[in-house]
């Protein structure tokens, strides 16, 4: 038992991905979204910007130079949410695209999230409910004012073998982004390179909002993984043998939730491994200066800061 300790230990001090520092969402309408998770969520607005000369670049969305940028701290104060205005961005379908498919974020009290929420503005596809995993984890999934899937997480107690955060706040923290792909085992192949210690869980379960969309029977299953990262964080990876695949905007990022953006050790070996250059960009979203952009393999972006 003792070495069994000291082995998960060393597995969590070799991880190289973590924590996610947040998400970006491409909008047409971003006072819209601004506004939504202000009164809704309890979301406050850290800064107005534009998207500078030197971001466009590095992103390679000429057509971005200029645009509004803002980012909003949930109750806790973690400032992990980013919303790029495209007013050429075409709509999105949630649930439907490969790409990051949703959102999951920490909560005090999902029931009283449920009861304060404008439903015009985060549309309910789920209502507040224990999930099938595990009777600690209760919560309830949204469609947002970008056309983001979230899903709002009450853990109410640890959860072996997952390490989860808790907050005391209102709402808190991203802590799992979640990942549609047509093939989980390439996926997650992927992301366990770059996080280089624990492998994956891989497993089967119902997902009860994707068997909505989809048109499956309830008890319908899919191939899902898990990837656990420093920070009590954690990549989940769905696969979706019918997923549409990324529509990129042209000169811009894609529509809905356009890329994660994550905490990364030795990202200069990261980056000679994939044969790019590290750039340097001084930023308040970001807690360094040092940055790396890959697309994985369901054509998602991964924003990687050393």
């Amino acid at each position: 038992m003792a070495n069994s300790k000291a082995e998960t230990l060393q597995n969590k001090k070799e991880r190289q991905l973590g924590p996610v520092i947040g998400a970006t969402l491409l909008t047409n309408n971003i006072d819209h979204v601004i506004n939504a998770y202000q009164d809704n969520l309890h979301f406050t607005l850290v800064s107005k910007t534009t998207v500078s000369v030197d971001l466009a670049t590095f992103w390679h969305t000429e057509n971005l130079v200029g645009n509004r940028l803002a980012i909003l701290a949930a109750d806790n104060g973690d400032a992990w949410l980013r919303v790029v205005e495209d007013p050429n961005a075409q709509s999105t379908t949630p649930l439907r695209s490969c790409g990051w498919m949703a959102l999951e974020t920490n909560v005090q009290n999902v029931d009283e999230i449920y009861e304060e929420l404008d439903q015009e503005c985060f549309e309910v596809i789920g209502k507040p409910a224990y999930l099938q995993v595990s009777d600690a984890i209760k919560a309830m999934q949204v469609i947002g004012p970008a056309n983001e899937v979230s899903y709002l997480t009450q853990v109410e107690r640890e959860v072996p073998p997952f390490e989860l955060p808790m907050t005391t706040a209102k709402t808190g923290g991203l802590f799992i982004p979640v990942l549609c792909t047509h093939n989980r085992d390439k996926s997650l192949a992927f992301y366990q390179e770059l996080n280089n210690a624990d492998a994956g869980l891989k497993f089967d379960t119902k997902i009860t909002v994707l068997n909505k969309v989809w048109g499956h029977e309830i008890e319908h299953q899919y191939p899902v993984a898990t990837l656990q990262l420093a920070g009590k964080c954690l990549f989940e990876i769905d696969q979706v043998p019918k997923a549409l695949i990324i529509n990129f905007n042209q000169g811009s990022l894609p529509s809905g939730i356009a890329m994660i953006t994550c905490k990364v050790n030795n990202i200069e070996n990261i980056a000679k491994k994939f044969n790019q250059a590290v750039t340097a960009i001084n930023n308040e979203y970001y807690p360094g200066n040092k940055l790396l952009l890959l697309k994985g393999p369901a054509g998602e972006l991964i924003e990687l800061v050393g």
